[in-house]
């Protein structure tokens, strides 16, 4: 009785419907081979994406919306001999934004390395240890999104040190620990990194702007400003009037750091495409030989009045089938190999993510594998 019903049932379907089910099982190697291409393909891109948002992802975060540098500066160095130059006379420089009737913050920040010295008398040849160290003159806290705060608080003395999550995790530090630097020492307060001033600030350790001076012994200076304003643009002008200050938005440093990975983006994308037809010709010809082997099932259908639409029909769902089953296989393994590159790969290189992908990229990937499917079975539908 089932299996007498689970014929009627079949043969109640349309005849597309009815050969998809009935070849399920030689199908599936077409959808399981399209799914790791198309994998691959999404990893590459999820990867491309990633690779963006380590210079960019901070500006879109932080709600600062201007940055300033001395004139002929590059906010964000990038490439090889590019650098933001030094702002001299820091501390009034800072003063006179502050006061601007458009501003309501500006944070200043310099860079610069300083030795760290451990408990206990120093050996004659013991190596001295570097710390890369921030100074800050302001408060990020005012600035939403500025601050990325994971533990304790930001500082509020000149003998209080925020460490980024990196640099703690490699000199086994903890909020309440103690840091010598330079012949004195800072209590870890916090543990953080401030968004929107540069790659790998999560290594750095940020000390209040007078007590860098002192130890990094480089002078009143900060080589980069963040700006909140109300009025961006009218901030803008009143800063071009202080003098050798340029100012720049977060959208023209998002665009420069796009156009200096716009060779890296090409590259992966032409992968990605090269992916993207392996899996489509694939899907081709594999459709072709079982056209080729179901001819004589297909002469047959016509000389008993199927139309050839009916045909057409059937081979282009198969070749549509194809494609959303093998995204949903390649999503998948997109996602465990991204899994396993931020899990093992990315901490090896001192960053968080290295693989970042999300609806919008498994959208675009899906609308391009069901159109290169229904392009890869138009030639054996046709042949049908």
């Amino acid at each position: 009785m089932s299996t007498a019903f689970a014929i009627t049932w079949l043969l109640r379907l349309p005849y597309p419907a009815r050969n998809l089910l009935r070849r399920w099982r030689g199908m599936l190697g077409m959808m399981v081979g399209v799914g790791i291409a198309l994998g691959i393909g999404m990893a590459m891109l999820a990867i491309n994406n990633a690779t963006i948002e380590l210079f960019t992802a901070d500006f879109r975060r932080s709600a600062a919306n201007l940055y300033g540098v001395t004139e002929g500066g590059t906010p964000i160095p990038i490439l090889p001999g590019e650098s933001p130059g030094r702002i001299e006379h820091a501390h009034r420089t800072l003063a006179q934004l502050r006061t601007l009737p458009a501003v309501n913050e500006a944070v200043g920040v310099m860079s610069w390395t300083v030795e760290r010295e451990r408990p206990g008398p120093k050996q004659p040849d013991a190596p001295d240890g570097q710390v890369l160290a921030t100074g800050v003159d302001g408060d990020p806290t005012r600035i939403p999104g500025a601050l990325d705060l994971k533990e304790g608080r930001w500082l509020q003395r000149s003998d209080k040190v925020v460490l980024g999550r990196k640099l703690a995790r490699e000199k086994g530090l903890a909020v309440g620990d103690t840091l010598r630097l330079a012949e004195r020492d800072f209590m870890v307060v916090g543990i953080g990194t401030l968004r929107g001033f540069g790659f790998a600030m999560d290594s750095v350790a940020y000390l209040d702007a007078r007590a860098f001076a002192r130890r990094a012994a480089v002078g009143d200076v900060v080589n980069l400003i963040a700006i909140e304003a109300a009025d961006p643009e009218q901030a803008r002008t009143r800063i071009s009037e202080i003098g050798s200050l340029a100012a720049f938005s977060p959208e023209q440093l998002v665009a420069q750091a796009e156009a200096a990975n716009a060779d890296a983006v090409t590259i992966r994308w032409v992968f990605s495409g090269l992916t993207l037809v392996i899996a489509a010709l694939f899907v081709s010809n594999m459709l072709a030989r079982s056209v080729a082997r179901r001819r004589l099932e297909f002469a047959t259908l016509r000389a008993i009045g199927i139309p050839n639409r009916t045909l057409l029909l059937t081979v282009a769902a198969e070749a549509a089938i194809v494609s959303l089953v093998a995204v949903a296989v390649g999503i998948g393994l997109s996602s465990v190999v991204g899994w396993a590159i931020n899990r093992y790969l990315a901490p090896r290189y001192q960053l968080d993510t290295l693989y970042s992908a999300g609806a919008g990229l498994f959208a675009l990937v899906f609308l391009l594998a069901l159109g290169l499917g229904l392009v890869a079975g138009l030639l054996p539908a046709c042949e049908a």
